[in-house]
């Protein structure tokens, strides 16, 4: 209880402490049409007439009530973008030329900036993510051999033969039967052969013999036939009726080892000199790319982000709160899950707001931004521009809907076949011909009827 009235006592005194500091203050606070981060809405019949939208009209609209200041945007436009390189130097031209106050774009401190500018409390702090064209869905051409795997196949193959022969070798060897005459090989070849196969495929067949040995083994075939067939009939639906997407890029070396995708980040940001300055691994591999392919540094003109990303030749780095912005963007447009988004990155990115160099207010813009986290409505603001991509998502779009049947799962067939059918097959023949050997032995007038 003395915790909770303490936080709120501290609450209070912060409140009172901030209010209206800065009344008659006007800030002018530098922004970039970059929806829906931040919109810059015209109105076309009267080019004048302006409305602003995002995240930065929303927190400085609530700071603004809280310290008593006014303010004003100044538009960073494509062209100013274009000239100086990327959005932050041309953002950051605007406070260095003092014809702003604010970058009203998130930027991330570094020690470079801290030389020539100031920054606020950091408003979040985000992981990396790749925005990544949707993987294309694997051909269904070869659905129907991918209910198993090769070793599955391959050991289905020497199942058959290895029950081909046993059919064929006691047949020969035995007879059929008394009723049934001993018949050429290539014929009782033949019969087990098709009387094999017809039971693999579960359409059933014919055995003319009724002699033990053979039933162990054309019954253990049987059930493997019967535990094959349901297998495979089970997979084979999963395979043809859902998709199944190619893998989700969602980690550097995945990034640097994939032959369809090129890296992309936007000029000047953190994530593109994180890259550029790595000297090993992966990250090297993707400076590489960067620096062979300099037009996948991105200025951030209007459009270009989202026409190098459908082009389907890029991944773009960027934070990933950004990331899910731009994918429900491209969903919206298209109807569509034309892009996804993989895991986090093992990297963050710190956004806070930038001012000029000995910003006189900067103190009390901290403490508003500190009683707007305490308050949590910062989170809300955040909330409010957060939609829903769970469709388009990398971890749900791209997960496999079913698995190959390993050898491992239909290990107990092969084991009926192999140990139930075949070596008890092997075991009563050789019984069998004991005993023929034993009725010959002591009664030669029977044998001799036979053999006739």
């Amino acid at each position: 209880m003395f915790f909770v009235t303490g936080f709120f006592f501290g609450v209070l005194l912060v409140i009172g402490t901030a209010a209206r500091q800065m009344t008659g203050v006007h800030l002018r606070i530098a922004v970039n049409h970059e929806p829906p981060i931040f919109s810059i809405i015209r109105n076309p019949a009267n080019e004048s007439s302006v409305r602003y939208s995002g995240f930065t009209k929303d927190a400085f609209e609530i700071l603004s009530n809280l310290l008593g200041f006014t303010y004003s945007f100044v538009e960073v436009t494509p062209t100013m973008v274009k000239n100086k390189g990327s959005i932050d130097a041309a953002m950051i031209h605007q406070l260095l030329g003092k014809t702003a106050d604010i970058d009203g774009r998130l930027i991330s401190p570094t020690a470079e900036r801290l030389a020539y500018m100031d920054f606020t409390l950091a408003i979040s702090v985000l992981n990396f993510a790749i925005i990544q064209p949707m993987p294309n869905i694997y051909n269904r051409f070869m659905a129907p051999i991918k209910p198993f795997q090769s070793t599955v196949w391959y050991m289905i193959f020497v199942a058959f033969g290895a029950t081909v022969i046993f059919l064929s070798v006691i047949m020969k060897c035995t007879g059929s039967n008394k009723l049934v005459p001993i018949q050429v090989k290539s014929r009782v070849v033949s019969e087990t052969v098709w009387y094999t196969f017809s039971v693999l495929v579960a359409q059933g067949g014919y055995f003319p013999s009724s002699r033990l040995s053979l039933r162990f083994i054309a019954g253990s075939w049987c059930l493997v036939a019967v535990v094959l067939v349901y297998a495979y009939n089970g997979t084979l639906i999963s395979h043809v009726s859902l998709p199944k997407y190619e893998p989700i890029v969602n980690n550097w070396g995945d990034l640097a080892a994939n032959k369809n995708l090129r890296v992309t980040a936007q000029r000047g940001s953190l994530s593109a000199n994180i890259i550029l300055n790595s000297k090993t691994g992966s990250l090297k591999t993707l400076g590489d790319s960067l620096r062979r392919h300099p037009e996948d540094l991105l200025v951030s003109l209007p459009g270009e982000l989202d026409r190098i990303l459908h082009s389907g030749c890029c991944a773009y780095v960027a934070v990933k709160r950004l990331g899910e912005l731009i994918v429900h963007g491209s969903m919206m447009a298209h109807g569509e899950c034309k892009l996804t988004i993989g895991k986090e990155l093992d990297y963050s990115q710190v956004w806070t707001f930038g001012v000029a160099k000995n910003f006189p207010h900067l103190s009390s813009i901290n403490i508003g931004i500190q009683w707007m986290r305490q308050s949590g409505l910062l989170t809300r603001i955040g909330k409010t521009y957060l939609k829903p991509i769970d469709k388009c998502l990398g971890s749900s779009a791209a997960r496999p809907k079913k698995s190959q049947l390993t050898l491992n799962d239909l290990a107990g067939a092969f084991t009926v076949i192999f140990g139930l059918g075949c070596l008890f097959s092997i075991l009563v023949f050789l019984l069998e011909l004991l005993v023929l050997y034993l009725v010959t032995k002591t009664s030669p007038s029977p044998v001799a009827e036979i053999t006739q």
